[in-house]
């Protein structure tokens, strides 16, 4: 049976070490990342006037929305997802279709923008860290691991802004009975995680 797990979790949680350790450990051969599909995306919508948020980085999507306020970075947040989101349910009902297994990692993970969680062998996981200086320390150290061009630390200043997207993914998490993993010690969270993906 095919399996399509798509990953949520906002930067520096773990996602993508994560990811390709199930990708590794259940076989799967398909690992995708939406930064690649939203870098796609500026490429093939550029000039459109319609999709010009996505230039803009998430954490400074709440610009177009008036002032630096919580209500106002979600909403610039789940604006970007909503364009993602059409990426990622395209991506689900292709693998779904073809009988493919596929990881997909991403920030956006809006459920209610992503109808395609429904279809069968589709497993949606977030993973968050609830500590808030253990997330920091993540961000410092995410070139050793799996980023070594894209420093953590660039993100830090932005740290309230990823977790107030972090507090709205969880919310909707609760909303539709998604597995929530929060990722205190990476060996231990890893291998839970891999383990609810076998079944």
């Amino acid at each position: 049976m095919h399996r399509v797990i798509i990953v949520g979790g906002i930067p520096c949680v773990g996602k993508t070490s994560i990811c390709g350790e199930i990708a590794r450990q259940l076989g799967i051969d398909i690992m995708l990342s939406t930064d690649y599909l939203r870098e796609f995306l500026r490429g093939a919508v550029a000039g459109d006037s319609d999709y010009d948020l996505l230039n803009t980085s998430v954490y400074d999507a709440w610009k177009r929305f008036g002032e630096h306020n919580k209500d106002n970075i979600i909403k610039g947040y789940r604006e970007q997802s909503a364009i993602i989101s059409m990426g990622i349910n395209s991506l689900i009902e292709r693998a779904s279709k073809n009988q493919e297994s596929v990881v997909i990692e991403t920030l956006y993970f809006v459920p209610e923008q992503l109808p395609a969680l429904k279809n069968p062998g589709v497993l949606p996981i977030y993973i968050q860290v609830s500590d808030i200086g253990v997330y920091r320390k993540m961000m410092l150290e995410r070139d050793k691991f799996t980023h070594p061009g894209q420093p953590g630390g660039r993100l830090v200043p932005h740290i309230d802004e990823y977790r107030f997207m972090a507090e709205d993914a969880l919310n909707e998490c609760k909303k539709y009975g998604i597995k929530v993993f929060d990722n205190l010690d990476y060996i231990k969270t890893r291998d839970e995680v891999i383990n609810f993906s076998r079944h």
